[in-house]
């Protein structure tokens, strides 16, 4: 059997390569199939195996191609949004640490306290503590959002780079395996190259056609600007100034208090 078969990751698995063979029905639905990915007949293929061959070399160079832009790009949006994570983390770092003098500050219950040089009343510091809240609350969900794209972006390198190697592998076979298939005229193990390839260049079209994971500056744009605090958030306030951030964050903050 055809290596090409096992290179090309088909949909059909053993038992359908064998229905190929002696389907009549299969042949014709996988003919006209791969006719209208490749644009050639069964009969223009057998007419001329030869220029059929390398018009999928050809056609699968250009894939390949594609698709390493496609994983360069991918590459290089990963490495922006792991430079934001680590931009968010120090802000939320950073952010957590006045919040934390803050507190203390208001923990001592004499006013007007001095923070960082600043002399607040009791409501100043409330309020200066609600913007903080409102800020880790931003910094947490840009960090979500951000580990969600990560995620993503992770899953497509690898069926990117998945895809690139089948790609390479049935190149490698074409190559050496040509003057076979074009003395068959495409006849025999050249019926399953014809399902083979239809499989492996409609998969191609499949991951360059999908969307990019989501752009680094649609997330920095979807952020937005921090809300500024309101009466409602006071509650939170005060929870937190009494029991501090638990370890879900700001988000862990009970309902009750942002009601």
């Amino acid at each position: 059997m055809l290596k090409f078969m096992l290179a090309s990751g088909m949909v059909l698995g053993g038992a359908a390569v064998g229905l190929y063979c002696y389907s009549p029905a299969l042949r014709a639905v996988v003919n006209q199939t791969a006719a209208q990915a490749t644009g050639w007949t069964e009969s223009a293929r057998q007419a001329d195996p030869a220029g059929y061959i390398e018009y999928v070399r050809r056609q699968l160079r250009d894939d390949l191609a594609a698709i390493r832009d496609s994983r360069a790009q991918l590459q290089s949006e990963q490495e922006r949004l792991n430079a934001l994570q680590q931009t968010r983390q120090q802000q939320l770092t950073s952010s957590g640490r006045l919040l934390s003098g803050f507190r203390s500050a208001w923990q001592t219950g004499e006013f007007p306290v001095v923070v960082l040089g600043q002399s607040y009343s009791s409501e100043q510091l409330q309020s200066q503590v609600a913007l903080l809240l409102e800020e880790q609350t931003g910094y947490e969900a840009s960090l979500q959002r951000i580990r969600e794209a990560q995620e993503a972006s992770t899953e497509r390198l690898r069926e990117l780079t998945v895809q690139l190697e089948t790609i390479g592998t049935s190149l490698s076979l074409l190559d050496t395996q040509k003057e076979l298939l074009i003395s068959e005229r495409l006849e025999t193990s050249g019926g399953q190259l014809v399902a083979g390839v239809d499989a492996l260049l409609n998969h191609n079209q499949e991951l360059l056609s999908v969307g990019p994971v989501r752009p680094l500056d649609d997330l920095v744009a979807a952020e937005g600007t921090p809300a500024v605090a309101g009466s409602r958030s006071m509650a939170r306030v005060l929870e937190y100034l009494r029991n501090g951030l638990p370890d879900a964050g700001v988000a862990g903050l009970t309902s009750a208090a942002i009601r």
